[in-house]
């Protein structure tokens, strides 16, 4: 199991990163008759880290796309895309066999929110897993993981929980997060770029029963 948090920078070689920023934020290489460009679809959010619950509601919009869910599986042609990155975040922690139980990507456009005003604190399932956090661009809009711990009873705390800071990382294009799901977690609003995340949570096959989506 991951009992640390882990950062890597260039978890993939430039080409891949440059592949997957084109793909998701666009980029200066035309299409071709060989190599036509596919758009990337993204879809419209209320609310970057929490739309449907109203105690934790913040109205700060983005957009987001969704390649696997728990209850789907694999919902996405471009979770293949990211193949490659999740086996090489796999490698560094020597985990050779996963099930991926979510994935999603997240954009956001710049806002004039202070970095004192933070989005939600969340975790992402109430299940055991690990996060990958993958930063497609350079941008600001930190991630922060705290220091407390879920239960895994829900995905929000409650409104008098506390945090204490553990561990800030700052998005770069081809830098990687990985850290224990159980952590409590969020960001800050981006303010001068756009910010782009790959997200995916996984569960390592050595230490539970088998029940995602194997890669």
């Amino acid at each position: 199991m991951i009992n640390d948090i882990y950062v890597f920078d260039d978890i993939i070689e430039k080409p891949y990163q440059e592949l997957i920023k084109e793909t998701l934020v666009g980029g200066d290489k035309p299409p071709t008759v060989d190599e036509p460009q596919e758009q990337f679809p993204w879809y419209y959010i209320s609310d970057i880290t929490d739309a449907d619950h109203e105690a934790t509601f913040q109205g700060r919009f983005g957009f987001t796309h969704q390649y696997a869910t728990p209850e789907e599986g694999i919902c996405s042609q471009f979770h293949n895309l990211f193949l490659g990155l999740i086996q090489n975040s796999c490698k560094k922690l020597k985990i050779k066999e996963i099930d991926v139980l979510n994935g999603r990507s997240f954009l956001q456009t710049p806002t004039n929110i202070s970095k004192d005003d933070v989005d939600s604190p969340h975790v992402d399932l109430i299940v055991p897993h690990f996060v990958m956090l993958y930063y497609v661009c350079d941008s600001d809009g930190d991630t922060l993981i705290y220091n407390e711990k879920t239960k895994f009873a829900a995905c929000y705390p409650d409104s008098e929980m506390k945090f204490t800071l553990k561990k800030k990382v700052s998005p770069k294009q081809g830098r990687v997060v990985l850290f224990d799901g159980i952590h409590w977690h969020t960001a800050q609003q981006p303010n001068h770029r756009v910010r782009c995340i790959v997200n995916y949570d996984l569960r390592d096959l050595s230490h539970v029963t088998p029940g995602g989506v194997r890669i």
